[in-house]
């Protein structure tokens, strides 16, 4: 999905997703016995993607706040936390030639 009204590539049928609310969700809440959740999935749909960089786009850096939700409980969660070490990752995204979304609410280094 987008991340907001001013992204050119992904889909918004499903809502515009910027990096907060991907870090913000909770898939406990939403499941009755969440003890039984085994993991987490980040769905790409690749109807408007040509290439790799396309994809990296759309998964950097959503993938990294996906990754927290699948290890960490929600009440050990911060926004501003992950949101500082997240803008961190920019010199090594970079480095590595990544094609990131650089977010609006990330302070990226």
């Amino acid at each position: 999905m987008k991340y907001d009204g001013d992204t050119r590539l992904g889909l918004d049928w499903a809502g515009r997703i910027p990096v907060k609310a991907s870090y913000d969700w909770d898939p406990a809440a939403l499941v009755p016995g969440a003890r039984a959740i085994l993991g987490v999935e980040a769905p790409l749909w690749s109807e408007t993607v040509a290439n790799m960089r396309d994809v990296e786009f759309l998964a950097m850096p959503r993938i990294a706040a996906i990754a927290e939700v699948g290890w960490s409980p929600q009440d050990t969660r911060g926004w501003e936390d992950f949101s500082a070490r997240l803008g961190a990752q920019a010199p090594r995204w970079t480095a590595l030639g990544i094609n990131f979304y650089r977010a609006p609410e990330i302070p990226w280094k």
